[in-house]
């Protein structure tokens, strides 16, 4: 079931745009290898970004929702829809073959799924294996100890925090984000640590402080929920190697 929401989900996100195309082939079940291409061509529409890459020397399009893409760099995908003799009105170009993706990934740290891709199970796991650390992280007039937060969730929900601890462990592009864990030394046996979703580039044992908005109860499919987590947080400071005890 689940196969085949994933596969209506794909054709509404490409209804929009006028084509024809003779058949939509479903990607083979026994595919299951995540693939690599390196991005050598990008076109843009309105919705949609097409992709053209290199894969064991050969071409191959892609199409998927909009993001940006860089010529040159390395991207994976596992096959999951292919329509032959596409016809784009928005580029007025027709694809002897193209395969229709969810998205492609900027690393090769997933597995793939029945309805697509997720993390792989390492990052399934980071939670149960995190640890409490000796530490005293000294806040600024403005941050938010995590305590603080996890005793106040529902009134904080959706509201945007700034927050600073000691980055612990990170869980770089996944779903098109790096996964950062802090610590701050306040909290409890599960409220200790508090996880960050971000875009920027973060190191394991700097004092870090983001603002970003605080998301509850928030499910993201496959068994990955948390009760409380930080959503598209934006890294404000910086220091490395700062060792708070």
């Amino acid at each position: 079931m689940k196969r085949v929401l994933f596969f209506a989900s794909v054709l509404i996100w490409f209804s929009c745009e006028p084509r024809q195309g003779k058949q939509v082939e479903e990607a083979p079940q026994t595919t299951t290898s995540v693939h690599e291409i390196v991005a050598q061509e990008v076109l843009q529409v309105s919705s949609y970004t097409y992709v053209k890459g290199t894969e064991n020397a050969k071409d191959i399009w892609l199409a998927l929702p909009k993001r940006e893409v860089e010529i040159g760099k390395t991207y994976y995908y596992t096959p999951e829809m292919e329509m032959k003799d596409f016809k784009s009105k928005d580029l007025d170009r027709t694809f002897e073959s193209i395969y229709f993706l969810s998205g492609i990934y900027d690393s090769p740290n997933m597995m793939t799924m029945s309805d697509g891709m997720v993390p792989d199970d390492e990052f399934h796991k980071k939670k149960e294996t995190i640890q409490k650390q000796d530490m005293n992280v000294p806040h600024a007039e403005g941050e938010m100890a995590i305590e603080y937060i996890y005793k106040n969730k529902e009134a904080l929900e959706n509201k945007k925090v700034t927050v600073k601890g000691i980055v612990t462990k990170i869980n770089p592009q996944i779903m098109d984000r790096n996964w950062v864990h802090i610590q701050d030394g306040t909290g409890g046996e599960n409220t200790f640590d508090l996880t960050i979703t971000t875009l920027d580039n973060i190191e394991v044992g700097s004092i870090a402080s983001f603002e970003g908005v605080v998301a509850i109860n928030k499910d993201f499919g496959h068994g990955y929920k948390y009760d409380l987590i930080i959503e598209e947080a934006v890294l404000l400071n910086q220091k490395p190697d700062v060792k708070v005890n």
